[in-house]
């Protein structure tokens, strides 16, 4: 299945060398990753499979969350339904803590049952980087599936060079849940002093999915801010400090991917995340051996619940202290980038069981410290030939405080890239990683009462309640993958114009996947079950491919990208739930107005999902989605300064369900924002 499209491009690259001669290097389809892959390197150099969201494409966007920003890249999904607070992302059938979320450099480790952890109003974002496939010989623990990587705005990427203080006013409407948005900065640079200061404000009512339908319990209010101040106090060094913050107040479901039900009820949720970070850099530019970033990191995240159905009240709270020190030195034909980093996560929960006692899972109090160390080496071994050799340890230790228990466990996580530069225009790529995610806190150490059944005359007089069960024992699961790459750029084949295609195909197998399993000891008859617990289960295999073309001439611009995934249980080669459907995107759009105005229109269809495993019903139809946007921003004259973005998704209002999801997708919507920048 998924060989023939690498038969097919190489057949294209190796077909194509009547245009070696005209190659030139490529600007526009250039983009340069920043943190995801913790060194400065262009994503067409990197033998990784990686994606880059830039400003230009964030504005035109105009999501109200980072998962959405990225839902019509291959193999990356929306996870959870269409309440903007829940979403998740999900590459390559993999999500949750399973992929590794990033803020300037900083770990986002919060997790926590059905709650959202992507806090990022993207209006305060300059772009977004995604490693689709393992990570963890650089990050450690929980990029098994990959990394999402968001970097804030600053002064000095917003000033027009000359320029020593801006700012901008922002007004955002989206007709589907009457969506209003708000923003502004200011932001200055003095000497060797800079600064900004952002902030946002969303409310939202109900939204809709497709033909009319509301989706009751998905209005929300958020409030967002950034602030950022820079020293440089020489050319070589820069002292940064950072903080943010985002409070959210909802009316929702316990669990915000299905509807309210008798399992669960409706709470008033208000969640607040902070976060603080120091950064050091220093490169001086006649040391070839010193190229060093530090980072200090504090993140706090609460959420407070009212379970107004129940009147209880219930609290979690999780904080994550870390630091991060790495350097990159040069010898001669060999790029070596290596350091150290550990955090500690801590998880308090507060669960009132007024009304309810003995019936609600008991407290946690607990803590996680993780210590890690690496070296990624890229060695040239011919001009046109290098290797990337990889290692990190790490050490955990995972710590029960109200049950007195504690375990540890360390992991070994290598990889190896060999990139080969066949000419200036087709570079191909193979490597290995190995990968690994440390059970949680939750996962090892929840107790108490998970749900329970109230009693039933004649069959079931006093009930039955389902408990939780440690498990200390937890294995942490393992990843190994295997991918090719291959990447094709082009220019001047008919003019002004540039061509990039790649290419990536992979096989991950993925060892002790760590699932929920509730036991059913009565006879296998549904609603008895008497235990929760989470296990090592599954040895998945997940195999596809990505395969994206992009091209330019002249204002003329077309992106086709498409991506499948296939899930199967090694042992039974049954399909595995959650594999994401394939999927196919299309984007075409024309600069107008000597590039003043964009417009453009977008298809993406979405294939039946009929890789079910055995006993699975569900009906997960084939779906297309038709979306158009213009984008309008003079460069001189009366309205410079001034930008205005306009969309409609999903303009047929197609009622549709991703594949897994509970709930329906978010039926047609009108954006319209207007930017002032001065």
């Amino acid at each position: 299945m998924t060989k023939k499209p690498v038969v097919v491009a190489l057949a294209m690259a190796f077909s194509s060398t009547a245009y070696a001669q005209q190659v030139e290097q490529i600007t526009e389809f250039d983009e340069v990753l920043v943190t995801a892959t913790r060194i400065s390197e262009k994503a067409s150099d990197s033998s990784r499979s990686v994606v880059v969201v830039d400003e230009e494409e964030l504005q035109e966007a105009q999501s109200t969350s980072v998962a959405d920003i990225l839902r019509n890249e291959a193999n990356v999904n929306v996870g959870n339904g269409p309440r903007a607070s829940s979403q998740g992302v999900e590459i390559r059938g993999l999500g949750g803590q399973r992929v590794l979320q990033t803020i300037d450099g900083a770990r986002q480790n919060t997790s926590s049952g059905h709650r959202g952890t992507y806090f990022m109003d993207p209006e305060l974002l300059s772009s977004v980087e995604v490693v689709r496939g393992p990570a963890s010989s650089l990050w450690g623990s929980g990029a098994i599936g990959g990394v999402v990587a968001q970097n804030t705005k600053s002064a000095k990427e917003m000033l027009d060079e000359g320029d020593t203080f801006g700012g901008y006013l922002k007004q955002g409407f989206e007709s589907n849940g009457d969506n209003t948005k708000t923003s502004g900065a200011v932001y200055g640079v003095a000497d060797t002093f800079d600064w900004l200061i952002n902030g946002s404000y969303n409310d939202s009512n109900n939204i809709k999915s497709g033909n009319d339908k509301t989706l009751s319990n998905s209005g929300s209010q958020r409030s967002s801010g950034l602030m950022k101040f820079g020293w440089e106090p020489s050319d070589d060094q820069r002292l940064q400090f950072s903080g943010r913050f985002s409070d959210t107040d909802e009316l929702v479901p316990s669990n915000p991917a299905v509807e309210v039900g008798s399992s669960v009820p409706l709470i008033q949720r208000r969640t607040k995340d902070r976060n603080f970070i120091l950064e050091y850099a220093l490169s001086p530019s006649t040391n070839p051996y010193l190229d060093l970033n530090s980072t200090l990191y504090w993140n706090h995240t609460d959420y407070d619940e009212d379970r107004v159905t129940k009147n209880q009240l219930d609290s979690t709270e999780y904080e994550t202290v870390g630091f991060s020190i790495n350097n990159t030195s040069i010898f001669g034909g060999t790029t070596l980038t290596y350091g150290v980093d550990g955090y500690q996560d801590k998880i308090n929960t507060v669960r009132d069981d007024f009304g309810q006692a003995g019936q609600r899972p008991n407290d946690i109090d607990g803590k996680a410290t993780v210590w890690g160390a690496f070296a990624q080496a890229r060695v040239n071994i011919t001009e046109s030939v290098y290797v990337e050799p990889a290692l990190r340890y790490d050490t955990y230790d995972n710590e029960s405080i109200n049950l007195s228990e504690s375990s540890d466990d360390n992991a070994w996580s290598p990889s190896l890239g060999l990139v080969w530069n066949t000419n200036s225009w087709l570079t191909l790529s193979a490597r290995y990683d190995g990968a690994f995610r440390a059970p949680s806190i939750e996962e090892m150490y929840s107790t108490g009462t998970h749900y329970c059944i109230p009693p039933i005359p004649g069959f079931l007089p006093g009930g039955l309640c389902n408990t939780f069960e440690t498990n200390p024992n937890l294995k942490a699961e393992k990843a190994k993958n295997k991918e090719l790459k291959a990447d094709m750029r082009f220019t001047d084949l008919a003019g002004d114009d540039e061509l990039a295609i790649t290419l990536n195909v992979f096989r991950n197998d993925v060892d002790d996947f760590i699932e929920q399993s509730v036991s059913n000891p009565l006879m296998g008859i549904p609603g008895l079950e008497q235990t929760t617990s989470w296990n090592n289960v599954d040895d998945a295999r997940l195999t596809g491919f990505e395969f994206t073309t992009r091209y330019r001439i002249g204002q003329t611009r077309m992106i086709l990208n498409y991506g499948q995934t296939e899930g199967k249980d090694r042992d039974s080669n049954e399909y595995l739930s959650d594999i994401p459907a394939h999927k196919l995107g299309v984007d075409l759009s024309q600069g107008i107005m000597e590039g003043d105005m964009k417009l453009g229109t977008r298809v993406t269809h979405v294939a039946q999902q009929d890789n079910l495993p055995e006993g699975n019903l569900n009906d997960y139809d084939s779906y297309t989605l038709w979306d158009v946007y213009v984008a309008w921003e003079p460069a001189m004259g009366t309205f410079e300064g001034l930008r205005v973005d306009f969309a409609i998704e999903n303009i047929g209002d197609d009622e549709y369900r991703q594949a897994w999801n509970t709930l329906y997708g978010q039926g047609r919507n009108m954006k319209l924002s207007a930017r002032y920048h001065f």
